[in-house]
């Protein structure tokens, strides 16, 4: 079988994952017996049990997400344009993309480092992620893209938001047919690089989920292992969920 034939699959594959996901989103439903108040390990949070419910919700969302070994999955989708006006000038390069995301907290925003004080603005946490990334490319050369990538995270943490900012940035490589469209020269080969950086915002909407926008920048080129290496400068954004584990294994 031909392996350009694979890869095209599993990009479509990819694309559902919306569907599943917003699934999963609309239907869970989290629920833990008991009375009073629970703390929650690695942080001040505590869970809040309502007396006409057995729902387990922490006072401080904040808190209670971003812990040290929290383990995060993650759904993110949007569309990515080039040309950016960085670099050469290359033709039109537009791509759906979507990405399947895990993340585990490496820290706890008070464990460490002059920006652990509570009151301190640049006060976090880092979060060390995994990616899985599929691209459906409608505009114009080649038309697919599938591969890895590997991100770092900061999280921008105050007790009490619900609304927490982050940076991230990182490298990955892909695998695509577009190097067969021999009239441009900013992809040339099959393999190609991506380093990358992006910000964007968490809405925290309970314990175990988070709505989030993303913009991002993309650069795609091969290093120079092909004589066609122009590259290509993306920009573009991002919506999605992210569901929050809870702690996995204890302190």
């Amino acid at each position: 079988m031909h392996l350009g034939g694979k890869f095209e699959r599993l990009a479509r594959v990819l694309a559902v994952l919306p569907v599943l996901f917003t699934g999963l989103f609309t239907f869970s439903s989290i629920s833990l017996a008991g009375d009073g108040d629970l703390s929650v390990p690695g942080s001040d949070a505590k869970l809040a049990v309502s007396p006409n419910s057995k729902s387990v919700e922490p006072d401080d969302l904040a808190s209670y997400i971003f812990v040290e070994d929290r383990i995060t999955l993650e759904f993110m989708t949007g569309a990515m344009f080039s040309p950016s006006g960085i670099g050469p000038v290359v033709p039109v390069y537009n791509y759906q993309q979507n990405n399947v995301r895990l993340g585990w907290m490496l820290d706890s925003p008070d464990s460490w480092g002059p920006q652990a004080g509570i009151d301190d603005p640049l006060r976090g946490n880092f979060e060390a992620i995994l990616e899985a990334t599929g691209s459906y490319v409608w505009y114009s050369y080649g038309t697919y893209m599938v591969g890895v990538t590997g991100l770092v995270r900061y999280n921008f943490v105050q007790p009490d938001w619900i609304v927490v900012p982050y940076i991230q940035g990182g490298a990955g490589v892909i695998y695509t047919n577009a190097r067969n469209w021999s009239n441009q020269d900013a992809i040339g080969a099959n393999v190609e690089f991506t380093p990358q950086f992006a910000g964007g915002l968490r809405f925290l909407l309970e314990k175990n989920w988070t709505f989030n926008i993303e913009g991002s920048f993309q650069h795609i080129s091969n290093a120079n292992t092909s004589a066609r290496n122009q590259g290509v400068n993306a920009y573009g954004g991002f919506v999605g969920f992210t569901y929050v584990f809870d702690k996995i294994w204890s302190d």
